[in-house]
């Protein structure tokens, strides 16, 4: 029985030393690219452009990481670092003399919404936020669209539903809950 206690001792002291040499929080990198003068821009359903003053105020933003950030990247928003260098897409964004700052687009390049500095920088928690907000309005817009070809397919409209419901479709990386619930529905109507 001694033994036993003393190796169950030993093994919580190793587990607790072990416990206590790794870091408290994992940082998620955001995986930027940044965009060289006259380089198209990306095929995306969000575009995230950050526009830094500086390199330096590159290096040193707090926008690097984000663990939201880093997780929508995998699902259809591009994350672009626009170069202050990069005068001719600062002027096509209608950024001059905003920076630093952070746009969000849509796929057509019409700007959604954006985040100014605060206090000479870009809060993380800003950012992120604006992000959320806007794709919590896509997602409601989506519902809506289920929710308005359910109503029109049950009024015998058939073909006008299914273009609703494939509209929700074609968001399938942004917004797969919806997409899944649209596809499902297609498939009821035989219209896959």
């Amino acid at each position: 029985m001694r033994r036993f206690s003393a190796r169950i001792l030993v093994l919580m002291a190793i587990a607790l030393t072990m416990r206590g040499s790794q870091p408290a929080t994992q940082e998620w990198f955001v995986p930027w690219k940044v965009l060289n003068p006259g380089e198209p821009p990306p095929r995306a359903q969000l575009i995230v452009y950050w526009l830094p003053t500086s390199r330096d105020d590159m290096r040193h933003s707090e926008l690097l990481t984000s663990r939201v950030l880093a997780l929508y990247s995998t699902q259809c928003v591009a994350m672009q670092v626009v170069r202050p260098d990069d005068f001719e897409r600062v002027e096509r964004l209608g950024a001059n003399g905003r920076a630093p700052v952070v746009l969000l687009l849509d796929a057509d390049g019409r700007e959604l919404t954006h985040v100014e500095q605060e206090a000479g920088a870009l809060r993380i928690a800003t950012v992120e936020k604006m992000l959320l907000d806007e794709l919590r309005v896509l997602e409601d817009e989506a519902e809506q669209r289920i929710d308005q070809a359910r109503r029109i397919a049950e009024s015998g409209d058939r073909d006008r539903a299914i273009t609703l419901y494939r509209q929700v479709c074609e968001r399938k990386c942004l917004l797969p809950r919806q997409a899944k619930t649209a596809s499902r529905a297609l498939k009821r109507m035989g219209a896959n």
